[in-house]
Order: structure tokens, then C-alpha cells, then sequence
């Protein structure tokens, strides 16, 4: 059982930059892209820390949500920021 949620997780992980560059050749936006990709992996890594509850597979499940509240976050702001040849003075 453990080797099949492991071989799951890979799945995820392929399939998550699979499409993630599929949704950014199609959408050309960066963001619906991303999401894609990160929510991808953040299933993967659930899956391997279904498998493997070790101290390494949490820490790397951390920092994959993590990297996606950040990402995120960031990539919003700076797409809903009015750029500056806009701006009135």
C-alpha cells in the first residue's frame, strides 16, 4: 500500500508541472498556472506524508504550502497593482 501512494505522489508531482506549463500555453497568465501547479504538488506531498508521517515529510509538506501562500500572495499583488505609466499625479 505504501508503495502505491508513493508512486500516487509522484503521479501528482509530474502531472502537477505537466499541467502547470499546459495552463500557461493555453491562459498565457502566470497565476491560474501556478495555482495549478502548486495545488498539484501540495497533493503530493499530502499523499507521501500519508505514506511516510516522518519529521523530513512534514517539514517538506510546510514549506510546499508554505511557498504557495507566499507565491501567491505576491503574484496577486503585483497583478492588481495599477502599473506606473497609469497612475495620476
Amino acid at each position: 500500500m505504501t508503495d502505491f501512494v508513493l508512486a500516487a505522489s509522484w503521479c501528482f508531482g509530474i502531472s502537477g508541472i505537466l499541467l502547470g506549463v499546459a495552463a500557461l500555453a493555453i491562459f498565457r497568465r502566470p497565476l491560474p498556472a501556478l495555482r495549478t501547479m502548486m495545488e498539484l504538488f501540495i497533493a503530493a506531498g499530502l499523499l507521501r506524508l500519508s505514506a511516510d508521517s516522518s519529521w523530513a515529510a512534514i517539514a517538506a509538506a510546510v514549506v510546499v504550502i508554505s511557498l504557495r501562500q507566499v507565491l501567491t500572495r505576491s503574484l496577486t499583488a503585483d497583478f492588481h497593482a495599477i502599473p506606473a505609466h497609469q497612475r495620476s499625479t
